[in-house]
């Protein structure tokens, strides 16, 4: 191709789907609300929905939704560009790299549920636990770490629609958060439950297609001419640390390498991204489980199946007459940039193919960026907001600052996205330097639930010491490797390891350390404390006064505290916790030891053996569309059905004042696979026995 038609698409396509598709979500999520508060009394405009929505979310959406969260615009570009780079492996380590995290973060969210029921953000639970100054530390380590990941999100989805549509980067920049603070505003967490489901049904169908078509194109018309074509690049082509240089063997140390640094970071993600806690307190408690376990086992085909058919096929396609740069190969700036998997397109789908990927770029980029833009909400409206500036604030009032902080997010993040470009920093220095910056908060987190020995000051001192000893060593090695800083040392993969290892690490050292010296034995009971956000204009609100909206109960004796849940409920969920934990180990030792450990080894992917990896990577993905976009609906039919029958009865009502909507008994009644009675979620005030539930008090262990 000449150099003419490196951009296959107008400008007007560009701000076609960034505007145009990103304000039709906008208005069209505005109008699913309108029908949601209408017809199943949804309203976006209280705390509890627009934060956990209502705790209700069933096993299908939640399954969609970890997907969703996980469907980053930069796994699906970074993983091609590490396949191009360090072949078969790469992608590999990049799913493996992700599965475990979501895992782990299935026992969390469970652990959560249990200890924490009324909890909104991770935050509101450090603060409750360990006070003030810990609280502010880690309201600085989730604002960076959100912060951080819309960045890379932009900075790669901005520079693959320029590559796409020669739109101008900051335009793309700025305006790709547009419309996803229009939906995010208008319907808070639920918003981004039901537009992930959308975005992600899009993402996955054309994923689907793209990956088939790298081996159904004129080119590469099937599996065996694409090992063919794989095996004559491999002639001219050699990769250091890869068995014989080849980018069919499994045996490469860059890959695992990356894979690891990848890990580090994907656990700090995890854990210190508010988002996904968001999202496990306002899974349905018989939905957690379930949910994140299958979310976590379907999103593994992603970045596998993508990196592995798109990053070889731009490797046996470069040297041909349809790839966009030939006859020349792509620059290191370029492959940086992401331009790996745009490119790989044009080559085997053209147009149409370019226009699809535009299209995924944008859906990864919004469901993603609109989840982190109500997390960064909660820590300005709750942690921010309702503790220390106005604590006796009331529902509209923290919706309010939650709606007004969404937006000045957004364009807070465009402008750092700006700057960091113009700074010379891309998607492949954003996706190594991370994990050394937002380590170091990871054990010391996760240990507030699940240590109740950890201390206030391992918790508030173990944080900044791992930063700081992180930083240190990713400088200090990058020098020593280098002999000087720039940008090129500093994303070398060595020094961004050590880094990684040492801020991981350290922190959880330095935490053990000085909780030894005087640790601490919390009462889990005191999370059980923590209260949910009343509206001051509602019917059941008697109260106005502090002890109304104080996120901490006035309650002296814990043994007066009761859970909100029933004990048989509480039994089901702890069951449902050690099952979590198994099944996290079993995940790690699969995709960590049985599966990819006897491939490292002095061997090339034969032309069968390829094949089939490939197949059943493509067969994966397939599993993975259904779970995101068919079984939401199956699960949800009872819902569906009754929103249906709502609606109907609204349209075919004679006469002013014919139709009354259903009024809800509790928060459940949207969650077709919650198991567990909606009067659970009738909170009994502590000290006072519910006599019609007989619950006992339960102490959370």
């Amino acid at each position: 191709m000449s150099g003419e038609s490196l951009v296959p698409l107008p400008q007007g396509a560009g701000y076609g789907v960034v505007v145009g598709v990103g304000l039709a979500f906008g208005i069209g999520m505005v109008g699913v609300n309108k029908f949601l508060e209408k017809f199943l009394l949804e309203k976006s405009d209280h705390t509890e929905m627009f934060m956990v929505a209502n705790r209700s979310v069933g096993t299908g959406l939640t399954a969609s939704a970890v997907i969703s969260s996980w469907m980053w615009a930069t796994a699906i570009i970074w993983t091609a560009a590490q396949g191009y780079l360090y072949g078969i492996a790469a992608p590999f380590w990049y799913a493996a790299g992700v599965s475990i995290q979501i895992a782990l973060m299935t026992v969390l969210a469970i652990h959560a549920k249990v200890k924490v029921p009324n909890g909104h953000t991770v935050l509101e639970i450090v603060r409750l636990r360990y006070g003030t100054p810990a609280h502010v530390i880690y309201i600085f380590l989730c604002f960076v770490t959100n912060l951080l990941s819309v960045t890379s999100m932009i900075l790669g989805a901005a520079g693959v629609i320029t590559a796409l549509t020669g739109m101008h980067i900051v335009a793309s920049t700025f305006l790709l958060p547009l419309g996803v603070v229009v939906y995010t505003v208008s319907g808070g967490l639920k918003a981004t439950f039901l537009t992930d489901y959308v975005h992600t049904l899009i993402v996955m169908v054309i994923l689907c297609f793209l990956t088939v078509k790298t081996f159904t194109n004129p080119a590469i018309t099937d599996l065996s001419s694409f090992y063919d074509i794989l095996v004559a690049a491999d002639k001219t082509r050699n990769i250091e640390g890869n068995y014989q240089g080849s980018i069919l063997s499994f045996k490469s140390k860059s890959s695992i390498i990356f894979g690891l640094v990848h890990s580090f970071g994907d656990f700090a993600l995890v854990i210190m991204d508010t988002s996904f806690w968001q999202k496990g307190f306002a899974a349905d408690t018989a939905a957690t489980m379930p949910g994140y376990m299958l979310g976590g086992i379907s999103y593994f085909a992603v970045p596998w199946a993508v990196g592995t058919t798109a990053g070889l096929a731009a490797i046996g396609l470069e040297n041909t007459p349809i790839f966009p740069t030939y006859p020349r190969k792509m620059t290191t700036s370029e492959i940086n940039a992401g331009y790996v998997l745009p490119y790989t397109v044009m080559a085997i789908a053209g147009k149409g193919g370019a226009f699809s990927l535009l299209l995924v770029v944008f859906m990864c980029v919004t469901s993603t960026t609109s989840a982190e833009l109500i997390a960064v909400s909660s820590i300005f409206s709750f942690d921010v907001y309702r503790t220390y500036i106005n604590p006796k604030a009331h529902d509209k009032q923290v919706i309010r600052v939650s709606h007004w902080s969404v937006i000045a997010f957004g364009i807070f993040a465009s402008a750092f996205a700006t700057a960091l470009h113009y700074g010379g920093i891309d998607l492949n220095w954003m996706g190594y330097f991370l994990a050394t910056i937002i380590c170091p908060g990871m054990f010391p987190l996760a240990f507030t639930i699940l240590w109740k020995q950890q201390s206030a000051a391992a918790a508030t001192i173990a944080p900044i010491l791992g930063l700081a000893s992180g930083i240190a060593v990713w400088l200090g090695t990058a020098y020593a490797y280098a002999g000087e800083l720039t940008v090129m040392s500093t994303e070398a993969q060595l020094p961004c390891l050590w880094g990684a290892l040492t801020s991981t690490f350290s922190s959880a050292i330095y935490s053990v350390i000085i909780t030894y010296i005087k640790p601490q034995n919390f009462d889990w009971r005191v999370f059980l404390l923590l209260n949910e956000v009343k509206d001051s204009y509602s019917e059941d609100s008697s109260s106005t006064g502090p002890e109304a909206t104080n996120p901490i109960a006035d309650t002296q004796d814990l043994d007066s505290v009761q859970h909100p849940y029933p004990p048989e409920e509480l039994n089901r969920m702890k069951r449902a916790g050690i099952i979590a934990s198994v099944f996290s180990v079993i995940v790690g030792l699969v995709t960590w030891v049985v599966w990819p450990l006897p491939l490292y080894r002095d061997y090339i992917f034969t032309k069968s053996f390829f094949s089939g990896w490939t197949v059943v990577s493509e067969i994966w993905l397939f599993f993975c569309l259904l779970v995101a976009s068919v079984y939401p609906i199956v699960d949800g039919r009872d819902v569906l059905l009754k929103a249906a029958r709502l609606a109907w009865q609204s349209i075919t009502a004679k006469g002013e004042g014919q139709y009354q909507p259903e009024e809800r008994k509790g928060a459940h009644d949207q969650s077709s696979s919650s198991g567990v009675d909606d009067e659970r979620n009738e909170k009994v005030p502590a000290g006072v026995e519910d006599k019609s539930k007989n619950i006992d008090v339960v102490s959370v262990s």
